[in-house]
């Protein structure tokens, strides 16, 4: 059987201990956005210290981490954001909402996402290089299930370590699919991560905030 499509069910960019395992993670002020903000998002941080859904990545895009979490309180109390609780409403931030996002921030943390299923698929060979995200579709995530819909994008995955891409492949992700065969190589593979371009990391690279 092929890979999942986890994009469907549970995508982004998500720590590798996600949901309960110990990573680090803040809290920081959303810059109130035009558009909805989805766990496993990428984000960056603008001139404010707010953070702001990052962009499409292209060369030397900065990250600062991807969304695990919201609160509307700098503390982080029990209460969700009031665009959050209509119960008809999917597990996302709403556009034009004043919340805080909670962010898996640590510069060394490893992440998983799935590769894109078109054109040609990554190989052990494009370990160590560097590879830019995509949005599947036309928005950023999906407001039925909350998560975001990030994925590598292989098409600028090069055969050699260091290039400008915002993420850098570190190894295929040891999961099961539902059928109880391995993650392999091919369309939706899921691989580990780590964000090349950080923006908590010292990169000095211009913002990729929208």
């Amino acid at each position: 059987m092929a890979n999942d499509d986890t994009i469907t069910a549970r995508g982004g960019l998500l720590p590798v201990e996600y949901p309960f395992g110990n990573f680090r993670k803040n809290l920081y002020r959303l810059t109130t956005s035009a558009v909805g903000v989805y766990i496993g998002q990428p984000m960056d941080m603008d001139t404010n210290g707010q953070a702001v859904p990052a962009s499409v990545s292209t060369a030397n895009t900065l990250i600062l981490g991807s969304v695990v979490g919201f609160a509307d309180d700098v503390r982080g109390g029990p209460s969700l954001p009031a665009g959050m609780l209509d119960l008809t409403q999917g597990a996302y931030l709403p556009e034009n909402t004043n919340a805080y996002v909670l962010i898996a921030d640590d510069p060394n943390q490893l992440f998983t996402i799935q590769e894109v299923d078109s054109g040609t698929a990554l190989t052990t060979a494009n370990i160590g290089a560097q590879a830019h995200f995509k949005y599947e579709g036309a928005s950023s995530g999906s407001t039925i299930t909350g998560y975001s819909n990030a994925e590598l994008n292989t098409a600028t995955a090069g055969a050699t370590n260091g290039s400008s891409g915002a993420l850098q492949i570190v190894k295929l992700q040891d999961i099961k699919n539902s059928d109880g065969t391995w993650n392999e190589l091919g369309g939706n593979a899921k691989w580990t991560v780590r964000i090349s371009n950080h923006r908590l990391g010292g990169q000095g690279v211009a913002s990729s905030a929208v």
